[in-house]
């Protein structure tokens, strides 16, 4: 029997099983793909992120310390920090650096099986991964979920309570963008409904462009593309586009008997842009952290491991809480509304205040929100906008201003 198995071999999962394998336990994690790190991703992340957890220097495409932003008339509003706040980087090639750092720890990695049955009781955890034609059993005395979002084995754990996830869709495609220099992001309900689209740039002229939604995107990602076209941004469409799921909420337990969850299993993502890394990274890291202790001490029930979710309400569930309602207040606005508030909350003097002072962050929104919403300008704007805004707003001013 193994001391761990880790489900998932995405950022979260790689550094659990790192964290486990460099303190000595036997730890496996298993993986539906062959290739890691090649999950839907704009492969964005903050410096604080970089910095915590580095990305190697041949991984990053580009630095980024500017963006221009669309509003729904097509408004232009360029932003530009004084210094890089983000990297663009190989999503895929810095997932797989941190699974070749664990399995250098002592991590073996099974891949390209698909956990089939999940089983927990007083003897351990037994996991049966097909492969083909063939399934094998795993045993382990703890198991770490991070096999992503509306992963079924929250329901096989016991800890899936029936309520349907609060979650968006991403989809996205790779394209040929010819001296783009930075990222652009677009609003309005022609791009992405109550959302916003993207064209991030790669290396060379290979480009991102993506929309997401919590409504059904029905050609949305094509006519966005054709849009881009016309404008010259982009050479052509690409029709071979993806799509995902991305998490709004944390599921409403991350623990249970010699289980835990993390990542975009537990529903790790920022509500206000969809990011995952980070988030992944730390609950990941908390995780790996929690389970070294609980084998310790061979302490193994919900009880014992239930520090991990207090552990990351602290850190990242207030972020999560004020990033899900002030997405609510953006998806409550009609493109008019929008308009206006952009037109003041990108205007110079507001724009240095709160997105180009030294205290905003790119990987902790929930500063710039609460100041947003409370601003002297800004929050007499958005009371203007009426009833459908009204409760969302009044959610946000609730909440405390500390972290």
């Amino acid at each position: 029997m193994r001391d761990v198995i880790v489900i998932g071999a995405g950022p979260a999962g790689n550094i659990a099983a790192s964290e486990l394998a460099s303190r000595g336990w036997d730890v496996a994690v298993i993986d539906w793909r062959e290739n890691l790190g090649e999950k839907l991703c704009t492969g964005i992340v903050g410096m604080e992120c970089h910095e915590r957890f580095p990305v190697r220097p041949e991984h990053i495409y580009r630095h980024a310390r500017s963006a221009t932003v669309y509003s729904p008339s097509g408004k232009e509003y360029p932003v530009l920090a004084e210094k890089p706040t983000a990297l663009i980087v190989d999503r895929a090639a810095y997932i797989r650096s941190m699974a070749d750092t664990a399995m250098a720890c002592g991590a073996e990695y099974i891949l390209g099986s698909r956990v089939s049955r999940f089983q927990s009781d007083n003897s351990g955890i037994t996991v049966e991964a097909t492969s083909g034609d063939t399934v094998s059993k795993h045993h382990a005395r703890l198991a770490v979920i991070t096999s992503g979002f509306g992963t079924p084995l929250l329901r096989m754990a016991g800890l899936r309570d029936g309520k349907k996830n609060d979650h968006m869709v991403g989809n996205q495609t790779e394209v040929r963008a010819e001296g783009l220099a930075d990222t652009e992001v677009y609003t309005g309900d022609h791009v992405a409904p109550e959302s916003f689209g993207w064209l991030v740039p790669l290396d060379g002229s290979r480009a991102l462009v993506g929309i997401m939604s919590r409504h059904r995107l029905n050609g949305h990602l094509q006519h966005f593309q054709e849009f881009l076209t016309a404008k010259g941004k982009i050479s052509e469409p690409n029709p071979n586009a993806k799509s995902w799921g991305i998490p709004l909420k944390p599921v409403s337990k991350t623990y249970a008997d010699r289980v835990l969850v993390a990542g975009d299993a537990a529903g790790f993502a920022k509500p206000t842009t969809g990011g995952g890394i980070y988030y992944a990274l730390i609950s990941g890291q908390m995780a790996g952290r929690t389970a070294a202790g609980a084998l310790e001490n061979d302490q193994l029930t919900a009880s014992e491991l239930k520090s991990y979710e207090s552990d990351w309400k602290q850190v990242i569930g207030k972020e999560l809480r004020v990033g899900y309602y002030a997405r609510m207040l953006f998806e409550s606005m009609d493109d008019a509304q929008l308009e206006r508030l952009m037109g003041l909350f990108l205007s110079e003097g507001v724009l240095r205040e709160l997105i180009l002072s030294p205290e905003f962050s790119f990987d902790w929104h929930s500063g710039t929100i609460m100041k947003t919403v409370r601003h002297g300008d800004l929050g007499p704007l958005i009371r203007s906008f009426g009833p459908l805004v009204a409760p969302f707003l009044g959610r946000l001013l609730r909440q405390s201003v500390t972290r």
